[in-house]
């Protein structure tokens, strides 16, 4: 069984396309940042997840450690539940890290590179994301960590990770990766209720006007789920249309002159905070700043260059998912979804095949609960892998397979097998299961 897409996510989690995978029961070892109660703030193969205890008594052992060994419980809403090692096991980890110290250093000596303890710590990241210790490499990721006081192991452990991605490694690029953010669905909650309030509230004509263009840019980025077919495409070609452009893209198009508004599309947003802040309504103008923040770091994630490894890179898009809350159709619920689309370059140009590609959507539900649905797609066939976290979500699951099968008859393309498994922590494929749909086996949809 796979654990995935521990939150928050980070850029480090994602080499190209592939989230941090911890299994059921696997011992970790993670690097201690802060425990606060029974939550813990850590750093798990490069990747900065939080964690939470299963009893609070065992909060106290960690107090003043800097390495531990867990057992991996399960996750929930993006949790990692965890357990603390047998003391006969392991307490404190030290060997694999002087291990690992000792051959940076090594590496260093060999490359005629000064031996610091700043140095040790770039050789060892380096080495842990698969990286050459040249002077180079070393001299990359120090410019990048200038901007950082006091920087450490995790921070050298962030910056190699966005050099093995591919993404751009700067100072800036680096205090945006290492941000820990809400999910975009809670951001997107939080800044509407907001803006409606300075809608219906005392603010003056030029914020209420600005917070009503805000808030129906979020309402277009917004996929509402109880629309029909023609609609819900609609509004998923609208929501990726938004999300897929940055604010740097709309500040460079305004200007050269290329037809973009001030108050159009982010830019609303950003003469929105600036009125706010002129008005001492600071509290609101945060909201937007952490709001431009979680999607500016969502876009860096598009910014990997791919590998040559035989596989398509992935554009990532995140998407509140709008529902009406159960007996009450006046209230809106936003659930968190990610989109991953696979994409082919050919020299610069970066373009979606939709004849052969593949989309993997989730929906993270209430109380841990989570839909994933992977769609391969040749030609007009498709496949479909399903994977919930309950027997009841697959039972549903199931029951609505003739239902996909007809919305794809009226695209024009034809479901050639469909599979579902259940997996209580997180997305798991299983080959072993027969599959639960009539269809052929002798496609291989996976591109």
């Amino acid at each position: 069984m796979v654990i995935q897409g521990l939150q928050p996510v980070q850029p480090g989690a994602r080499p190209i396309d592939q989230p941090l995978q911890l299994h059921l029961n696997q011992k970790v070892t993670a690097e201690i940042l802060s425990v606060n109660g029974e939550q813990i703030d850590m750093v798990i193969q490069g990747v900065r997840v939080v964690g939470r205890l299963q009893t609070n008594d065992q909060s106290a052992i960690l107090e003043g450690r800097r390495l531990a060994q867990f057992i991996v419980k399960g996750s929930i809403d993006g949790v990692l539940q965890l357990a603390m090692a047998p003391t006969g096991e392991s307490t404190l980890v030290s060997q694999p890290a002087s291990t690992m110290a000792a051959l940076a250093q090594n590496l260093l000596v060999l490359n005629n590179i000064e031996i610091s303890e700043q140095n040790v710590m770039l050789g060892k990241a380096l080495l842990t994301h698969g990286l050459p210790v040249t002077q180079q490499m070393m001299d990359e990721l120090s410019q990048s960590l200038n901007g950082i006081a006091n920087w450490g192991q995790t921070e050298a452990d962030m910056a190699a990770a966005l050099k093995a991605g591919g993404m751009p490694l700067t100072e800036n690029t680096l205090a945006l990766a290492l941000q820990t953010l809400p999910t975009l669905a809670d951001s997107v909650s939080r800044l509407q209720a907001q803006l409606s309030n300075l809608v219906a509230g005392q603010a003056g004509p030029e914020i209420k006007q600005l917070a009503e263009q805000a808030v129906k840019l979020l309402q277009s980025a917004t996929i509402d789920w109880s629309k029909d077919l023609p609609n819900l495409l609609n509004d998923l070609r609208q929501a990726i249309s938004v999300w897929g452009k940055s604010l740097e893209a709309e500040l460079a198009k305004m200007l050269t002159g290329d037809g973009v508004q001030k108050s159009e599309g982010w830019m609303s947003l950003v003469q929105l905070r600036k009125a706010l802040e002129n008005e001492g309504m600071r509290n609101a103008a945060r909201s937007i700043d952490q709001f431009i923040e979680g999607v500016r770091q969502m876009q860096f994630l598009n910014t990997a260059k791919p590998v040559e490894n035989g596989n398509p890179p992935w554009l990532l898009v995140n998407l509140p998912v709008a529902a009406h809350a159960q007996g009450q159709q006046n209230q809106e619920v936003f659930y968190p979804a990610s989109l991953r689309i696979a994409y082919r370059t050919h020299g610069k140009v970066k373009r979606i095949d939709p004849d052969n590609t593949r989309l993997v959507l989730t929906v993270d539900l209430q109380d841990g609960n989570y839909v994933t649905a992977d769609l391969s797609v040749i030609g007009k066939r498709v496949g479909a892998w399903l994977s919930v976290s309950s027997d009841e979500l697959k039972e549903q699951a199931i029951a609505s397979l003739p239902d996909l099968e007809g919305r794809l008859e009226k695209l024009g393309l034809l479901l050639k097998m469909a599979h579902c498994d259940v997996a209580s922590i997180g997305p798991v494929m299983s080959e072993n299961e027969p599959e639960i749909y009539p269809g052929s086996r002798g496609i291989n949809l996976e591109v």
